[in-house]
């Protein structure tokens, strides 16, 4: 059996050199990988019991303060539904006795706002005068349609700030008076979604909510009399039910549910940079306020050690395999590699040689082309030779340019400048205005050619020809093309031929067939004007020809 498998990993060699050491490899790697992800998947689901028993323990010393507040508040309502008259003294030894800082942390003030008929308003006032607020008065003014109305009558602990409240109606902003109200329908504790506390104006973003609690008559017709509420700024009442040791290295976040969705109310830390795990989420139900509490744990740095003793062994000893196997292969792939690389040089040599020719049969239609051209229009030999030699150098200009450019993208600005560096003539007259602009290789030779041609025509019959005379060329992108506008000035007045020559054509059907569009010469009195439009077309990277 042991010479049969040795064999057969033998022949796996021979046929499959490449293959089969790096399968071997893969399959071990893999087995490894697959060790270490069951490792690393116990290792992560443990701490995810252990960050939502952490969720859960938070959530339950919320609702516990929750609770622990609400009994207060409730023997607070008890109070005003027991009594018939209840002076702020009495009220105010009776708050003393819940130690309003110690057991109701984050409550900012406890009071009672009452509920007026409009009719009995000059009776309150009377009322509070003898208490000793001679200037009470109801802010801001409930509407005239309200008959009944709520004025703050009774306020602890009596700090400046709290006291500037006597006589607020908390019914005037919308979402206290949506809590009051849904308070008074349900009979029942009701809390306001997320506010700015009035005491706390000042602070920059500090929000906070109002817990209301009705109070009616116990007996008779069970008058409404008002509210016990208390004002609780979300920060103290989260942190004081929250301890520090109970948060560990992570964060929470917590949202209300409003009618607008979720608004965020607190976080435990302002570090966003700090690296956070996946959260663990959980609905909580505080004074009758549904808030979700998003827990986010530190996030772990790096792989648990076990799996990282099962990775660092797994993969050393698949290094050492793969190693052994390519030591029994590297005779034959470095033979492999040296006959790969001689065929490759064959290879692209004989692509350079069809490239070379096909450049080669491409200018030497060109040239041929320009020949019999020149020819058709020539009148004598030394008109034939001087054309001709013009027209090969403007050719060659055009050639030099795209040769350093590797025959890619050419500066329209460079084309224009080799084209007028080509004729002899002052530089003042010949001014050009355009942004530097990559144009294909076709169209530069075909644009170098009908430039050459402009040139010449300027300087034998137009602007260039007088004294006086300049050319002007401009340029700009206009979306997908580019807009060429030639111009002369100052020269001798232009008649149009009666026959186009060598240069119009080359210019009128050569140009425009190579760029597609259609290109408009005007022979002006003042000068003769050429407009064409070169297309921007898409940049490719140069590949051999097969």
């Amino acid at each position: 059996m042991g010479e049969w498998a040795k064999g057969r990993f033998d022949r796996w060699l021979r046929d499959y050199p490449r293959a089969t050491p790096i399968g071997i490899f893969l399959f071990i790697v893999t087995l490894v990988c697959a060790s270490a992800w069951s490792v690393e998947l116990a290792g992560e689901r443990t701490d995810r019991a252990a960050t939502e028993a952490r969720a859960n323990e938070i959530a339950a010393a919320i609702e516990r303060q929750s609770a622990a507040n609400s009994a207060y508040f409730q023997a607070t309502g008890a109070l005003f539904v027991s009594a018939q008259t209840l002076s702020p003294e009495f009220f105010q030894q009776f708050v003393d006795r819940l130690r309003l800082d110690y057991d109701l942390s984050g409550v900012v003030a406890l009071g009672w706002s009452e509920a007026v008929d409009r009719s009995a308003l000059p009776a309150l006032s009377a009322r509070m005068t003898m208490q000793g607020y001679p200037d009470f008065t109801i802010y801001p003014a409930p509407p005239s349609r309200d008959r009944t109305v709520h004025a703050i009558t009774m306020l602890e602990p009596r700090t400046p700030s709290n006291m500037a409240l006597i006589g607020y109606n908390m019914h005037g902003e919308p979402r206290r008076a949506a809590a009051m109200d849904r308070a008074r329908r349900t009979n029942a504790m009701a809390s306001s979604d997320p506010v700015q506390l009035v005491v706390d104006r000042t602070r920059a973003a500090s929000p906070g909510f109002i817990v209301y609690l009705p109070v009616a008559e116990i007996s008779g017709r069970r008058r409404f009399k008002g509210f016990v509420y208390g004002a609780i700024r979300t920060k103290d009442f989260l942190e004081s039910a929250v301890k520090p040791d109970q948060l560990g290295n992570g964060r929470v976040d917590i949202f209300d549910s409003t009618d607008k969705g979720e608004e965020h109310i607190y976080s435990s830390t302002n570090q966003d940079a700090v690296l956070l795990g996946r959260p663990v989420e959980q609905r909580l139900s505080v004074f009758g306020q549904v808030w979700t509490l998003r827990y986010y744990p530190l996030a772990e740095h790096g792989l648990s050690p076990l799996t990282l003793v099962v990775l660092v062994g797994g993969v050393s000893f698949s290094l050492l395999l793969l190693a052994y196997i390519l030591l029994v292969q590297r005779r034959n792939e470095d033979l492999q590699i040296l006959v790969s690389a001689q065929a490759e040089r064959e290879a692209e040599r004989a692509a350079f040689v069809r490239e070379l020719n096909h450049r080669v049969k491409n200018s030497l239609a060109n040239v041929t082309s320009i020949i019999a051209l020149t020819r058709r229009n020539a009148t004598d030999i030394d008109s034939f030779t001087s054309s001709l030699l013009e027209r090969v150098r403007a050719l060659a200009a055009s050639h030099s340019l795209l040769d350093g450019a590797q025959w890619g993208p050419t500066d329209l600005k460079a084309l224009v400048e080799a084209q007028l560096s080509s004729h002899d003539h002052d530089e003042n007259r010949t001014r050009i205005d355009g942004p530097n602009v990559l144009i294909s290789p076709n169209d530069a030779l075909s644009i170098g050619l009908a430039l050459h041609e402009l040139l010449t025509n300027a300087a034998r019959y137009g602007a260039l020809s007088s004294e006086q005379g300049y050319v002007s060329i401009d340029w700009h992108v206009a979306g997908e093309a580019v807009q060429v506008r030639w111009e002369e000035h100052g020269g001798p007045p232009v008649i149009e031929p009666a026959k186009r020559g060598f240069g119009l054509n080359l210019i009128e059907r050569a140009l425009a067939q190579e760029l597609g569009t259609p290109i408009s010469i005007e022979f002006a009195a003042n000068g003769l004007r050429c407009q064409f439009t070169i297309p921007l077309r898409p940049q490719k990277s140069f590949r051999l020809r097969n």
